[in-house]
C-alpha cells in the first residue's frame, strides 16, 4: 500500500514538508469503487470518504468545530461501531484514537467492519509535549507497529510540560508545522498483512482521571479562517464522490449496537423508520433521526 502520492514524494523530495503534509489528505490509495468509511471525521472529512461517523455534533475534543454531514452520517462511537462485518473496503481513522479508553477495542471494531485502513495519531514524543487536554493515549510507531501508552493524567510529565512551556512554548506550533511528519504517527494496515499490529504497554490500567472542564470561548472567526473554510467546502464538493454517496443505502450496512444485528440477520427486515426514529425490529431499540437524516446510535 501505497503511504505518499507522487505529489507528496516530489514535495518531500524539495523540502516543502509542510505543503506535502496537506496533499496526504487526498490521498487515500483505494479504486473508486471502494466504500470508504470515516471515524472521527468531525468538521473536516477527507474527500474520499462515503460514510461518517463521529462521537458528537459539537464537543471541545475537536475545539467545537461543528461536524460536517454531507454524506451518509451517523453518530456513534469507534468502540461499538454501528455497522455489520465487512461493510466497508477501507476506513480512515485520523486524530481520533488517542482519545480512546479503549485502544484494544476501538482497534478490533475497525478490522470488523473493514478489510484495510489509515490511522493517523500525533506521536507520542509530540503528545509528551503538548499535553493535549481530552487526548487519553501516547501512540508511536517502531517497525511497522503501534506502540500504545494510557495516560496516566492529560500531563503526563509534568516536568517537561513546564520547560517547554519556559522556552519554547511560543515557536512550538511552529516548529510543528514545519516538520509535521515528525511529530505525527501515519499507518497504514490491510487484512492481507497481518491486519493493525499493536501492543499496549500497560494494558491492564483503568482510568481514574478526567479532563479539567473549561468553559467554551467564543471567538470570532479570522479572515482566514473563513477562506479556509470556503475552499474545504469547495473542494469537498468537487473532490467528494457526491453522486454516489446519495445512493448509499445506510439501512444495508448498519447494525444495531444493542444486539448486534443488522438487516440480514432478520428475514422480516431489521429496521422500521417512522416519527423521526430508527427502530430495531430485533431488540425493539430506539435510535433518533436528527437534522440531515442523521441516526444518532450514541
Amino acid at each position: 500500500m501505497r503511504k505518499n502520492s507522487k505529489t507528496m514524494n516530489l514535495l518531500l523530495k524539495i523540502n516543502l514538508e509542510s505543503l506535502a503534509w496537506s496533499f496526504r489528505r487526498v490521498h487515500v490509495p483505494v479504486n473508486k469503487n471502494e466504500l470508504v468509511l470515516e471515524v472521527g471525521s468531525g468538521g473536516n472529512p477527507y474527500f474520499r470518504s462515503n460514510v461518517l461517523i463521529d462521537a458528537y455534533l459539537d464537543t471541545r475534543e475537536r475545539h467545537y468545530v461543528k461536524l460536517i454531514s454531507d454524506r451518509p452520517t451517523v453518530l456513534g462511537f469507534a468502540e461499538n461501531l454501528p455497522f455489520r462485518d465487512d461493510s466497508f473496503d477501507f476506513v480512515i481513522a485520523s486524530h481520533v484514537l488517542e482519545h480512546s479508553k479503549d485502544p484494544g477495542k476501538f482497534l478490533s471494531e475497525l478490522q470488523r467492519v473493514s478489510k484495510a485502513g489509515y490511522i493517523e495519531v500525533p506521536d507520542a514524543f509530540f503528545e509528551r509535549l503538548a499535553n493535549y487536554l481530552d487526548h487519553r493515549l501516547e501512540i508511536t510507531d517502531i517497525d511497522s507497529k503501534l506502540i500504545i501508552r494510557k495516560k496516566k493524567n492529560y500531563i503526563q510529565d509534568q516536568e517537561i510540560h513546564d520547560l517547554v512551556h519556559n522556552k519554547v512554548s511560543e515557536v512550538f506550533e511552529e516548529i510543528v508545522s514545519k516538520y509535521p511528519f515528525r511529530f505525527n504517527v501515519r499507518y497504514y494496515w490491510s487484512r492481507d498483512n497481518g491486519g493493525i499490529k499493536y501492543e499496549i504497554l500497560n494494558p491492564n490500567y483503568e482510568f481514574d482521571w478526567d479532563p479539567p472542564l473549561t468553559t467554551k470561548s467564543e471567538s470570532s472567526a479570522t479572515l482566514m479562517a473563513v477562506i479556509k473554510g470556503g475552499l474545504l467546502k469547495l473542494f469537498r464538493k468537487y473532490l467528494s464522490q457526491n453522486k454516489r454517496n446519495k445512493s448509499v443505502d445506510l439501512l444495508d450496512i448498519i447494525m444495531c449496537p444493542n444486539c448486534r444485528k443488522s438487516e440480514h440477520d432478520n428475514p422480516n427486515g431489521q429496521w422500521t423508520m417512522d416519527n423521526g426514529q430508527c427502530r430495531c425490529n430485533n431488540c425493539n431499540s430506539s435510535y433518533d433521526i436528527i437534522k440531515n437524516n442523521i441516526i444518532k446510535f450514541n
